[in-house]
């Protein structure tokens, strides 16, 4: 498993403890402090990131949050 595979499966895991489903707002720091806790860099969870909203599973929302738009990836 390549290491954005791995991050992926990590964000998408810790979104859906957070309850994440469509119209649901996000804190970014709610997802990126454990994450970075668990060992991953802000550069690799942004990555990530950057390709769910360009999926339009989510996308990025003022003050600091996410807006999920679909249902998470399985």
């Amino acid at each position: 498993m390549t290491r954005f595979a791995e991050t992926e499966t990590a964000v998408v895991a810790r979104l859906r403890a957070l309850k994440a489903a469509p119209e649901v707002s996000i804190n970014l720091s709610d997802l990126g402090a454990p994450m970075h806790a668990a060992g991953f860099s802000q550069h690799e969870i942004k990555a990530v990131l950057d390709a769910l909203e360009q999926d339009k599973i989510l996308s990025y929302g003022p003050g600091n949050r996410l807006l999920i738009l679909k249902n998470l990836p399985e």
